[in-house]
């Protein structure tokens, strides 16, 4: 007989799966222009039923300036901007995943204080990165005109992730005699 999913105790290794789901939903976030407009688009998608004599004459002024009349429409974020958040972004998660897979492949054997010591700092680390991500995403949500309901969905996902982290730095103490 299976155990009903809310009655289920949380696994050791929920900190990782949870930090591992963190990183890959904002990923894919970002992959998508952080839920923004900004994708290249032609005018036949941002206007449609244009007129053909009208299509012409927006063709006729990309043309003259160079660029190609079919992928030049974009939103109103500017690419590096868009650009510069991704890599603070990913840094952060990447720090994240590092300080996670680093404490955890420290064993903290009875009364080696010099292990658990290790194993604390990069597990405050890894804390420390929740809350430099958090900040950032809260930085976003005020920059950015996109789904609040996306951020508070991760948002909490990162509250979520700093408890069980931190749940799982106080399970040390034992070990640290």
């Amino acid at each position: 007989m299976s155990i009903l999913k809310n009655f289920r105790n949380l696994s050791n290794m929920q900190f990782y799966k949870t930090a591992a789901f963190i990183r890959k939903d904002l990923t894919e976030w970002m992959m998508r222009d952080f839920g923004t407009t900004r994708n290249k688009k032609s005018v036949k998608q941002v206007i449609k039923d244009i007129a053909p004599e009208d299509q012409k004459t927006i063709d006729e002024i990309f043309i003259k300036y160079g660029r190609s009349p079919n992928k030049e429409y974009q939103g109103e974020y500017p690419e590096w901007f868009m650009d510069h958040e991704r890599e603070v972004i990913l840094r952060i998660l990447q720090e994240l995943m590092e300080n996670i897979i680093r404490a955890n492949s420290i064993y903290v054997s009875k009364g080696n204080r010099t292990e658990y010591e290790l194993r604390r700092a990069y597990q405050d680390k890894a804390i420390g990165c929740c809350f430099a991500l958090f900040q950032e995403l809260q930085f976003m949500k005020s920059v950015f005109n996109t789904d609040l309901n996306r951020f508070e969905t991760i948002l909490e996902s990162i509250d979520k992730e700093v408890d069980l982290l931190r749940g799982w730095r106080q399970s040390n103490n034992d070990r640290a005699g």
